[in-house]
């Protein structure tokens, strides 16, 4: 190889080198500051994953797992204003569990309490049948026969519908019956019909305990988010078997609780449970809240003596949570 040093270069290039050096060290620092300084990473983050395959395990969700200092203002008000309620007596047990859903922020009050979730575990059929419908897309077309009312299952205090004795009814219709109107007897056809073992696997894949038949079941606020988020994400069933879902929960006919905060003119996919134990009501409603194009997940769990008191709680929880989001985004 010839030397370099054979063929030196001119005096104009060697100063013209020197002056590009020094003016890229003066303007380009070699150790330039970052755009966004203070930015604070998490600490750390807890992950879900599906464990069926050998080589890859596809993520079903993330969290954060410090609360947000961001929401803490509607943390707060809901609080304060749940220590009100509890001190008055108009409910025994309340927990909360907020979520954006645009970048995954999130906070939960009173996470460990537990609760029988009632109707709303029927978003949990809802996901089995998107399940089966993804091996054979033909099972929302299937019809079943209604022969009579049924009495098993638990009373149900709010009705708004029912199926027709004597008439074969499509999965797809029962489906929307039993969400839209939170029908039990549409409830209990679709039950008879599932997978059970793709019903129990969802539970197992979201590392939330599996309902005992013979046992009643009981569910923390934090645990029942994963059921709406999973659907939210379409993380664990294709994009369109996760939209037919959303779309349907937006259909809930029911408006005695979260609807109360936010209006009429807001699209909301919600569901809620109500059950009766002896003296002792119990109310519940989760919804994804569209607002303004940042939507947030809304989550409220309630016990105490009164279905109407814990339907007025909940609304109110709902309209603290939307006041102050708004304020919070700028809308």
């Amino acid at each position: 190889m010839l030397s370099l040093l054979r063929y030196p270069l001119p005096l104009f290039l060697v100063i013209s080198l020197i002056a590009a050096s020094f003016f890229a060290g003066k303007f380009f620092p070699s150790s330039p500051t970052p755009l966004i300084a203070s930015e604070k990473c998490p600490g750390s983050m807890e992950q879900i994953r599906l464990k069926d395959y050998e080589l890859i395990h596809p993520l079903l969700l993330t969290d954060v797992t410090e609360q947000s200092e961001a929401l803490r203002s509607i943390q707060t008000d809901i609080s304060h204003y749940i220590d009100g309620v509890k001190s008055s007596q108009k409910a025994d047990d309340i927990s909360v569990y907020f979520r954006r859903l645009d970048n995954g922020s999130w906070f939960a009050i009173n996470p460990n309490s537990t609760y029988n979730p009632a109707s709303m575990i029927k978003i949990v059929y809802l996901i089995t049948y998107m399940k089966m419908a993804e091996k054979n897309p033909l099972v929302l077309n299937k019809t079943i026969f209604f022969d009579h009312h049924f009495s098993e299952g638990n009373k149900q205090n709010i009705v708004d519908f029912q199926l027709q004795a004597g008439n074969y009814y499509p999965v797809r219709d029962l489906l929307k019956y039993m969400i839209k109107h939170s029908d039990n007897d549409a409830t209990v056809l679709l039950s008879q019909n599932m997978d059970v073992g793709v019903y129990n696997k969802i539970f197992k894949d979201l590392n939330v305990p599996i309902p005992n038949p013979s046992t009643e079941y009981f569910i923390s606020v934090s645990d029942f988010s994963k059921f709406f988020r999973i659907l939210y994400s379409a993380s664990y069933t294709t994009t369109e078997l996760s939209e037919f879902a959303i779309e349907l929960l937006t259909e809930s006919t029911f408006n005695q609780g979260l609807r109360i905060g936010i209006g009429n003119n807001i699209k909301m996919a919600h569901k809620f449970g109500e059950r009766i134990i002896g003296v002792k009501s119990q109310l519940h409603e989760f919804g994804i809240i569209y607002y303004n194009n940042t939507p947030y997940l809304l989550g409220v769990m309630t016990s105490g003596n009164s279905l109407t008191q814990l339907s007025e709680i909940i609304g109110e929880i709902s309209r603290i949570a939307i006041t102050d989001y708004k304020g919070l985004t700028g809308g």
